[in-house]
């Protein structure tokens, strides 16, 4: 369930400028990445929080997707 504070005009933009950063990073292109971060950051403070909170479930999906396909 998203808080109000997750529905916010504000939130979903810092959110998808977050999401590009990742994909920036994940290309080679970590000022791009860090630019982007920033510009998130100034539209919500809070979202490298919510950021690593879903780097560190999907961290978990993974490493559970690894070892049910070495079994």
């Amino acid at each position: 369930m998203a808080t109000r504070h997750e529905q916010t005009p504000e939130h979903k933009k810092a959110h998808e400028i977050a999401e590009e950063a990742l994909d920036r990073a994940a290309e080679g292109d970590p000022r791009k990445a860090r630019e982007l971060i920033e510009e998130a950051k100034r539209l919500d403070p809070k979202i490298g929080e919510e950021m690593s909170r879903e780097a560190a479930e999907e961290q978990k999906q993974a490493d559970r997707y690894v070892d049910k396909s070495d079994k």
